[in-house]
Parts: C-alpha cells; structure tokens; sequence
C-alpha cells in the first residue's frame, strides 16, 4: 500500500513541478526513447440480450444497484453509510465492515460488468481502508484493523477487505502483500480445534460463526493469487468444526455467511467434503423459504425467508435479509454444477429465482421513488431497502443483494 501512495506522488510531481521545471534556461539531458506499451482494450461490455428471461430482470437491477453505489461513493474513498428516504437523513453507525462489504460489492460488479469506472472507484475505496489499518508492532509479516477488536470486529473486517482486493482485475503486488499480510491475522486467530476466535455457547456462537465464515471466505479466495498450504489446511480444520456445530444447533447465520467460503474451496480443491456441507446447509435452509402453496394469501412475501429461533421456524415477514439467503443459494448451486448434482441443481434454482425477484421488489426503481422530487431521486434510485414496510438504505442491504444477483449471473453466462 505504501508504494501505492509513493506511486501516486510521483504521478502528481510534474503537475506541481513542471512550470518550475520547464522554466530552466540550462540543457536537460536526453533521456533515451523507450518502447511505450498500450494498455490492454476494455473488455467489450455484455449483452443482456444473450440472457434468458429469468436473467435478464436480474441483470438490470445489479445494475442499477451498482450504479448506486458508485454515486454513493465520496471523495474519500468511502461510501454514504445508510439514508433514511422519507426523513431526508444519513442513517448512524458507519463501520469499517460495512464499508469492506461494499468495496467488495462493487469489486464483484465491476469485475462482472467489465467497469472500468466501478474498477476504480473499488480500488480507491480499497485503499482507504487500507489506511486504516496498520502492522503489528511484534510481527511486520500481520496487519490488523487500527481500531481495537472490540470497536471492529477483524475476522469479518479483513476477511471483507481480502476478498475485495483479491476481486479487482488488476489488484498489482503491493496490495496482494498487504491481503497476506491481513490474512495472517486471521491464522493467528485459529485456534486449536479449528475455531476462529473467541467462541461461546448460545446465540452468541451464531454470531461468532458468521463473522468467522466472512474471515474464512476471505482465506480461500486470496488462495487464487496467493496459493498456500497453510490456507486449505485452516479451511479443512474451520469446515470440520463450524459444520459439526451448525449441525447441533442450525441457525442461518452459519449457512449464509460459510456456504460462499466451503464453494470456493470445493471449486478450488474439489473436496467432497465441502460439497457435502454446502449441500446439507442450503437443502435444510429450503425448508424456510415461503412459497405460494405455503401461504397463498401473502403473495408480497413469496421467495422470501421466514426466520428460525429456539430451533423452530417463525413465521416473520421476510425482509432484506433473504438477500444471505439468496447468496447462499447462488453458490450452493455453483457447487451442484460443479459436482454434476443435476436435481440438486434444479431444486436451488428454482428456489432462487423467487428470492431474486423478492429481493428485487425492496429496490428503489423509477416507479417506486416517483413520488420523490426529480432532484432526489438518483440518490435512492438502485439501493435496497430494509423490509416491504421499512424504505431504509444500509450499505449492507446493497451489497448482499449485489453480490447474489452477481454469483447468480456468474452462473448464467
């Protein structure tokens, strides 16, 4: 990141020194003619024509949501936290992970859109996270959040931050060194039995074991630029422990926030371990999805998820958090593909597509924020919103939707 920055001030030096420079009456010496290298062309953008019918909703609302977050994004790197429509007010608790997850967001948008301006707009908010975090003063090989474990939690913070550089096209060395260097924190974090930091029993393990699945997705995905043994090994370890306590007390929070980890490494190692738990977590996460036979009296709420508390499910309105579900559905299916599972296949995707189109319908689109004035709209127009009674915007609610749609059109294409 260092040189990052130096490389940035050396780029400036002949706009600040140049009318001092050229003003010299002395002969500059002459430097000899280098062979320039072009840059490589834009990838030619994708036609959403090419898509099928059920795709092609989706493809224009991640669209539309990436368009929003790069509007939402400011000068400093970092992004409009939340924004409550109706009131006209930015909404309290920015946080370093909720600003990692967005990055992450429009890294995976940029990626699939082939945007050049999302591309950049990612790795500038890459950077300004980076800034906040520092080496550890006992190990120069660890970098860690500045702020204190109890104000950020690190292991969903820097699996976030990892997973976003490592999504970037181009992320270069320096940021990759520092994407090591933040996961080896989180390898310090393991603890014997295949854990991630503090454990505790109760509802508090759901919470640990989300936050643990963050750092872990984290993990395997910088394995792609920066291969290591000792990566695969921790993910062995972590899926053997967070899989045998998901199955003694199932909770949502666990098969949301581990199925996009245990996919990549199933892509990555073909384990038929991880396929084995990708495949038990979503086929039991099915059986909580409210489908039009289930209810048929509440059409607004058909594809959405109800919640499950005490080891029961509870028939709650669905909200904006069917959107973990439907990344966990996106990827539970790029693992069917890639095992040959065809009626598993099938059978998530079919749950899918009803999530998509229930996450779909708490976006801002033109014809839900028409009753706003013209010069507010954009503002709005492409984020999510929390509940089909609630129009407030979260960062988060932006980019758990984003990035299923993404994972889902990744599948597609």
């Amino acid at each position: 990141m260092r040189k990052s920055l130096i490389a940035l001030g050396v780029l400036m030096i002949p706009m600040i020194a140049g009318p001092i420079l050229y003003g010299q009456t002395q002969p500059q010496p002459i430097i000899q003619a280098t062979r320039i290298v072009l840059a490589a062309p834009p990838l030619k953008a994708r036609d959403p024509n090419k898509l099928s019918e059920d795709a092609q909703p989706i493809y224009y609302s991640a669209l539309r949501a990436t368009e929003w977050l790069k509007l939402t994004n400011k000068p400093d790197g970092r992004f409009v936290y939340g924004f409550q429509p109706s009131l006209r007010v930015q909404l309290d608790g920015d946080n370093f992970q909720s600003q990692a997850g967005a990055t992450y967001a429009l890294a995976c948008a940029a990626r699939y859109f082939r945007d050049a301006r999302a591309d950049a707009i990612a790795s500038q908010a890459v950077l300004s996270l980076l800034l906040e975090t520092m080496t550890d003063p006992n190990d120069a090989s660890i970098r860690h959040t500045a702020a204190a474990p109890n104000v950020v939690n690190r292991l969903s913070s820097h699996g976030l931050l990892i997973s976003a550089i490592h999504e970037l096209p181009n992320p270069g060395k320096d940021l990759l060194n520092d994407a090591d260097a933040l996961c080896h924190y989180l390898k310090k974090q393991q603890n014997p039995d295949g854990s991630l930091g503090a454990t505790s029993k109760g509802a508090a393990a759901e919470i640990d074991a989300e936050h643990a699945g963050r750092a872990l997705m984290g993990i395997v995905r910088s394995q792609r630029h920066r291969p290591a043994v000792w990566k695969l090994d921790a993910m062995g370890k972590a899926r053997a422990f967070y899989f045998t306590q998901w199955k003694g007390n199932k909770d949502i929070r666990t098969v949301c926030s581990h199925t996009p980890a245990y996919a990549e490494a199933y892509v990555l190692t073909k384990d038929a371990a991880y396929a084995e738990a990708v495949f038990a977590m979503n086929d039991w996460l099915l059986g909580l999805q409210y489908r039009e036979e289930f209810d048929s009296q509440r059409k607004q709420w058909i594809g959405g998820f109800a919640s499950f508390r005490d080891g029961k499910m509870v028939l709650t309105p669905p909200d904006i958090q069917s959107a973990l579900a439907a990344e966990s559905l996106a990827d539970a299916c790029r693992v069917a593909r890639h095992a040959g599972d065809l009626p598993r296949l099938q059978r998530y995707q079919r749950a899918l597509i009803p999530c998509m189109h229930f996450v779909m319908s708490l976006q801002y689109t033109g014809k839900k924020a028409e009753h706003f004035v013209d010069s507010f709209r954009p503002s709005i127009l492409g984020a999510f919103h929390a509940s089909l009674q609630d129009g407030s915007m979260r960062l988060d609610y932006t980019q758990h939707s984003l990035c299923a749609m993404v994972r889902y059109l990744d599948g597609v294409e």
